[in-house]
């Protein structure tokens, strides 16, 4: 929830920048708004979640390096720090906050995610088909279970920085997670 002054800020970039970002909150109950929630939320979840895994990534390769380069560096790192180079040591410390940092920015849109499909998920028919292209019967004790598997499919699917892709995927992905669990 934004208040007057982020409200404010953004109302003033949209005029001298010409843009057009969101100052309002969402409407749930109106399935544009609705469908916009869920294109940005996954498109949030799905960046965030792409950058924590180049990070992590860096951090192993960062890792490998110094165990090459600097290996007596590498080894304090583990079971001395103070006696390892104050560099490598502050580099390897930098790169493991900004990991945990996106864990954390990816945990939080993920859990963005997941109530905004919920409430997706959660509404009458007509307003399904108009955000999800379809139907959905999912049994309300099922449902954490369902968007849990879901956005676990999801991880496993190749990135796309183009926010419509990374939404068409999700809805890809929604209707073959509803396939397999109706024939089982």
């Amino acid at each position: 929830m934004l208040n007057d002054e982020d409200k404010n800020i953004i109302k003033s970039m949209n005029t001298i920048l010409g843009t057009n970002h969101r100052s309002e909150p969402y409407n749930l109950v109106s399935d544009d708004d609705l469908r916009q929630a869920l294109l940005f939320a996954v498109a949030e979840y799905r960046d965030y979640c792409n950058y924590e895994n180049i990070i992590s990534k860096l951090s192993g390769d960062f890792d490998e390096s110094l165990e090459h380069y600097d290996t007596a560096s590498w080894f304090h790192l583990g079971y001395a720090p103070e006696k390892a180079d104050t560099l490598a040591l502050d580099c390897v410390s930098a790169l493991n906050n900004a990991t945990s940092k996106f864990y954390e920015l990816t945990k939080r849109a993920r859990g963005k995610l997941d109530v905004i499909l919920k409430v997706a998920l959660s509404a009458p028919t007509a307003t399904q088909n108009a955000v999800l292209g379809c139907e959905y019967n999912i049994e309300p004790q099922d449902i954490d279970n369902w968007i849990k598997s879901l956005l676990n499919m999801l991880d496993e699917t190749e990135y796309h920085y183009e926010m419509d892709k990374n939404f068409e995927m999700l809805l890809d992905l929604m209707k073959e997670e509803d396939l397999l669990k109706a024939n089982h």
